[in-house]
């Protein structure tokens, strides 16, 4: 009974090929405007001029995470084509505006800093800020590995100088991120099923069908994460043959934009589950859509926002977003795994909601 279930909705999402046609080509041709409108930015980051940035150490006797955290980011500045001079005792402000700098460091007591930005050099001062805060994140990392660990005392500790994030293409940024955002409007997909559920009143059919919620809820699931796994892949695969979009680790990336899609689809049933009505639901996934968005760098590079990491960090989008855009330009990221975790949580998460909400609405006879 499943298996024909599973079919007929399959049968219903076809019925409105018309959304699904816009799901796949709508991220195309943002993709084309993004990466055309952002070329410039992502250029200056990637290829532009030497950075020139200042710092002062404003701790006579540096512990061992600030000596680290000042170290690591000289490296990796050199490493980086960012030329980063001390100015010992300067005033932040007024040395950027002497010497025309791109921001500047003020490294403090117990491994905290500020960084102060030229506002008319936003982009390479964005870049210094992403530098040094992707240092900072790898050397609480490791601490934090090393202090769970319990290392014996005496033993000396081989660290390598943490790694930031390499140079990306605009085109290879947005044609990723567009993916996975509009991967996360699956709910779209399902407007087909909902549509006919409503229209021919299969729903009361169904709850006579003897079915479970559990399964009613897979009939749901199933096609639609199919469909819209299929669509993101459909669209990934026409961004890579029109703008040359590189992802990197193509069977990693590919399991990441699935689990995504997988997630986004039982985010969205669980909400059709709890208002059963279409408009409602489309109008409230949209919404948390938007501002995980917002945060995850859908719109404004996640390298370039001035929003706090915290904040980035409790979007499941960012976490998705940064592991495909690492994998894209490094071959590896250190969100992989939390990217799988988070998609993975929320997607059983929303299942659980989606069953007992409808379990509750079949008792109440709904």
């Amino acid at each position: 009974m499943i298996r024909y279930l599973i079919k007929n909705n399959f049968k219903l999402m076809m019925r409105s090929a018309t959304n699904i046609l816009l799901y796949i080509v709508t991220p195309v041709i943002l993709v084309a405007l993004l990466s055309s409108a952002f070329d410039s930015l992502m250029e200056n980051y990637e290829t532009g001029d030497t950075v020139r940035a200042g710092y002062r150490i404003d701790a006579e006797d540096a512990d061992v995470k600030t000596q680290l955290l000042i170290e690591s980011t000289k490296t990796a500045a050199k490493e980086g084509d960012f030329i980063l001079s001390e100015y010992p005792g300067a005033d932040p402000e007024a040395k950027i505006l002497e010497e025309d700098l791109a921001g500047f460091v003020v490294f403090e007591k117990d491994g905290k800093y500020s960084i102060y930005e030229n506002g008319d050099r936003k982009y390479e001062a964005k870049a210094l800020d992403y530098l040094v805060s992707s240092v900072d994140e790898r050397i609480a990392k490791f601490m934090l590995d090393a202090y769970r660990s319990d290392m014996p005392s005496g033993v000396e500790i081989e660290v390598a100088h943490p790694e930031y994030m390499e140079p990306i293409e605009a085109a290879d940024y947005y044609g990723i991120v567009e993916v996975v955002y509009f991967g996360w409007c699956a709910i779209v997909c399902g407007a087909g099923i909902f549509t006919a559920e409503k229209k021919y009143h299969i729903g009361k059919k169904l709850k006579v069908s003897g079915l479970s919620e559990f399964q009613l809820f897979l009939g749901r699931f199933i096609p639609m994460v199919l469909v819209v796994s299929i669509s993101a892949l459909l669209t990934a695969g026409i961004t890579i043959l029109l703008f040359g979009v590189h992802w990197g680790n193509p069977l990693i990336s590919a399991l990441i934009v699935v689990l995504s899609a997988a997630a986004a689809t039982a985010f969205g049933l669980m909400f059709y589950n709890i208002t059963a009505n279409v408009v409602v639901t489309i109008i409230a996934v949209f919404a948390v859509v938007w501002v995980a968005g917002f945060f995850g760098g859908s719109f404004e590079t996640y390298m370039f926002s001035a929003h706090s990491q915290t904040i980035k960090e409790i979007s499941p989008i960012y976490h998705v977003n940064r592991a495909l855009t690492e994998l894209s330009c490094m071959g590896h990221s250190s969100y992989t795994g939390s990217a799988v975790i988070y998609c993975i949580m929320i997607m059983i998460v929303s299942a659980c909601v989606a069953v007992a909400a409808g379990t509750l609405r079949r008792r109440k006879g709904e």
